[in-house]
């Protein structure tokens, strides 16, 4: 069963601080309050729970110098920290326009165009977090919660099989890419395959 992220993130940095000492020197401290509080502010809603707990453990990853070490997240995605949320959010919603849906908070990068959502509507069609491809909209891997995907993120570290992912669209006939986490040069990537969702990890 999926965890909280306050139990789920100790257990993941300090995977990092052991095994991709690279990415775990990237991480932010925590935001405080006044910094959720501007970027409620920015965004204009109150913020998610899940959200504020995510930034309460970290507060994304340092890009200051360079995008070493900066992937965490499955498939490939960089956490922002929370002063660049509100700002790629609005950028993404002035592109797509009413693509893009007001629910909708961009809260990572894949560094080549695409992010990592979080919906904060109640009951979003495509799923809490998701993949937006830069041409093709949501489309890719969903999970039901940010616990969902870092759930799933600490068992892919752990070689364990999480299965929490699901495709979206959800008419999609293609099953989710099967995830490795690998380390190469003390830093964190993720791999994808083909077939089935599954699970494993390799350092190096």
């Amino acid at each position: 069963m999926p965890g909280s992220l306050t139990v789920l993130w100790p257990q993941i940095a300090e995977w990092l601080r052991k095994h991709a000492p690279r990415t775990f020197e990237k991480l932010n401290p925590p935001a405080d309050e006044r910094a959720l509080a501007e970027l409620a502010s920015e965004l204009g809603t109150e913020l998610p729970p899940d959200l504020v707990e995510l930034l309460l453990n970290f507060n994304g990853s340092d890009d200051a110098r360079g995008v070493t070490g900066l992937i965490l997240l499955p498939p490939g995605y960089h956490v922002v920290d929370g002063s660049r949320i509100a700002r790629d959010t609005a950028q993404r919603a002035s592109v797509w326009g009413d693509a893009w849906r007001p629910t909708w908070i961009a809260f990572g990068n894949d560094l080549c165009g695409g992010c990592l959502v979080l919906d904060s509507h109640p009951q979003p069609p495509y799923g809490r977090v998701f993949e937006f491809d830069e041409v093709d909209g949501p489309f890719g891997s969903a999970w039901n919660s940010l616990n969902d995907l870092f759930t799933e993120m600490l068992a892919l570290l752990e070689g364990r099989a999480g299965r929490l992912a699901h495709r979206i669209p959800h008419d999609y006939p293609r099953a989710p890419d099967p995830l490795k986490a690998v380390v190469r040069n003390a830093e964190l990537e993720w791999e994808r395959g083909t077939g089935d969702w599954i699970s494993g990890s390799s350092h190096g």
